[in-house]
């Protein structure tokens, strides 16, 4: 997989590239010629920028409706440093085909950070849960509700599986 976003990226700055020379070479005139050399540049970084969802980096919108948490780590705001904080949860999409967990990352909030710590203490005792946006929480969802759920053994679903289909 890193092999074909490499491809992808070198294949993309071949093309940005071939695209600048045509640009240099024409006869268009020199503040049009910047205009579409800062376009370039700026699809590159917005190209750069949307491969980095693909290369594992926690994604910061999109976290799924129906969630398995796995895991979580959060980042405290430090004001010495200006940094904000971040809590990074490590999720299992239920409504979706795809099996593989995915890594989030939100917003630091007091109530999000004490919700996670909670839900994870109770996870090592051997619990698991289920997450859900909060009915009208904000656009980038960083309220959630954690549900404890049972684990039927044999069929490998949860009753949260099971409620739902």
């Amino acid at each position: 997989m890193i092999a074909s976003l490499l491809a992808l990226a070198l294949a993309y700055v071949f093309l940005l590239f071939l695209v600048l020379l045509a640009l240099f070479r024409s006869d268009i005139g020199p503040g049009l010629k910047l205009v579409l050399a800062f376009l370039c540049f700026g699809f590159y970084l917005w190209h750069y920028n949307a491969l980095q969802d693909y290369l594992g980096w926690p994604a910061a919108n999109g976290i799924p409706r129906n969630f398995e948490l796995i895991s979580s780590i959060v980042v405290e705001p430090n004001l010495k440093s200006d940094e904000s904080g971040t809590i990074y949860l490590w999720v299992r999409d239920l409504d979706g085909n795809q099996l593989v967990p995915r890594s989030f990352r939100l917003p630091y909030k007091k109530l999000l950070h004490q919700q996670v710590d909670d839900t994870m203490r109770r996870q090592q005792q051997g619990e698991r849960f289920v997450g859900k946006p909060r009915v009208g929480g904000s656009a980038n969802k960083t309220e959630i509700e954690f549900e404890s759920i049972q684990r039927d053994i044999k069929s490998n679903k949860s009753s949260a599986d099971q409620e739902g289909g």
